[in-house]
């Protein structure tokens, strides 16, 4: 008997231990900065759509996940059981929006190169690819579809990434991009299971700032919302649930306003049948529903507002890069 307890805390030990280095990336420390946060341009969305501004969004392929698209989703959602889904390639996003004062930034990174050269889990971190083993899940990239070769082709110089979380398969692309511009994200997001998955993606980049949504008011009938550059071109509205701090932006471009939902809604499929994303726990699944009826509520006030899901390749507003 004793010695099955000796055997038995042996293993146990040996299972902290590797549990403990997969998850080393969460000790590390993310040096931030809070996000400075202009004075609203405007109160209402009303206000915000009549007014467009010169900006534009081009939004790029940078690779694919194929899985089943209903392990993204709430399984407690009782729609979910007339989903026809399968093992469809799912587009990994990012969206590059030019400013004619501000310049050039992405929404998302999508893929570096190292999905074409390493596939299925190129740059991703261990518990990442883990868990994309445990759960039969396969990334996939065209050679010259990375985010960086799309850049250069375009000849795009960036200013800065905003995100809308940090989940590894939206700031894989981060290690091929400039070292001193600016990173931001939802405070809430850094945290240790977000750094322990994303790895080593942020390694070197010295401008990581903040956005604080604490005591920003709402713009009903979304949460609070920040005007970016001051003057309501580009709105970070939080959407949390699938993760911590998600953020989805409102870009109030004048050839007609884009709602770019990030993983709040990741397919037209999720967004039309009112089933919301999957987070972490029950508790941030039920916030996910909430920020996804919002957005629902949302578009249904103003329906000209074109929507960008999280995984849904758009028809329009799109570069791919050479096959």
């Amino acid at each position: 008997m004793l010695k099955a307890v000796k055997i038995l805390s042996v293993l146990f030990l040996l299972l902290i231990v590797v549990l403990l280095w997969l998850l080393r990336g969460g000790f590390a420390t993310f040096k931030t900065s809070p996000y400075p946060i202009p004075r609203q341009s405007s109160q209402t969305w009303d206000e915000v759509l009549k007014k467009p501004s010169s900006i534009t969004v081009t939004t790029f392929d940078t690779g694919e996940i194929k899985m089943d698209q209903a392990q993204n989703l709430d399984p407690n959602n009782s729609k979910i059981k007339s989903f026809q889904h399968g093992d469809e390639p799912l587009p990994v996003l990012a969206h590059l929006l030019h400013h004619d004062r501000y310049g050039d930034f992405l929404i998302d990174t999508g893929f570096g190169d190292s999905f074409s050269a390493n596939p299925p889990f190129g740059n991703y971190s261990d518990p990442m690819r883990l868990l994309n083993w445990v759960s039969g899940i396969k990334n996939g990239q065209q050679s010259g579809h990375n985010i960086a070769a799309q850049l250069k082709r375009h000849e795009v110089h960036l200013n800065a990434v905003f995100f809308t979380h940090l989940h590894p398969d939206h700031t894989a692309g981060v290690v091929e991009l400039p070292q001193n511009i600016d990173y931001v994200f939802g405070k809430k997001e850094n945290w240790f299971l977000a750094r322990a998955f994303i790895g080593d993606h942020f390694d070197g980049k010295k401008n990581l700032k903040t956005i604080n949504f604490t005591n920003v008011p709402d713009m009903l009938p979304l949460g609070p919302a920040v005007d970016i550059f001051g003057d309501g071109s580009l709105w970070a509205v939080s959407t949390p649930g699938h993760t911590r701090d998600h953020i989805s932006y409102i870009v109030n471009a004048k050839t007609g306003p884009i709602l770019l939902a990030g993983d709040a809604s990741q397919f037209s499929w999720a967004f039309e049948n009112d089933v919301a994303p999957r987070g972490l726990n029950k508790a941030e699944t039920m916030l996910a529903q909430k920020s996804l009826e919002q957005l629902i509520a949302f578009s249904a006030t103003y329906p000209k507002v074109k929507i960008i899901f999280g995984h849904g390749f758009p028809k329009d507003h799109t570069l791919r890069a050479p096959r």
